[in-house]
């Protein structure tokens, strides 16, 4: 078995994680990150990335139950 040593540990790899490791590496620290979920390819697997708007179930309008807007803008 190899002993590895490192400067950090960065457990997740989302945006903070990420921004963590990112960060300390630039530093020039030696970092190992953890990370338990599956692996998610930039745009390929945003699933939503090209969807138009009235493709969503509210087609941008607010949604009655939350009064929340979908994203078109209006209010």
């Amino acid at each position: 078995m190899v002993n590895n040593t490192y400067d950090a540990i960065v457990v997740g790899s989302g945006i903070s994680g990420g921004w963590a490791a990112k960060e300390l590496t630039e530093k020039g620290l030696k970092v190992l990150m953890l990370e338990r979920g599956e692996n998610v390819e930039h745009v390929k697997d945003y699933t939503n990335t090209h969807k138009n708007l009235w493709d969503y179930p509210h087609h941008g309008r607010k949604s009655r139950s939350t009064g929340v807007s979908t994203g078109d803008g209006s209010r």
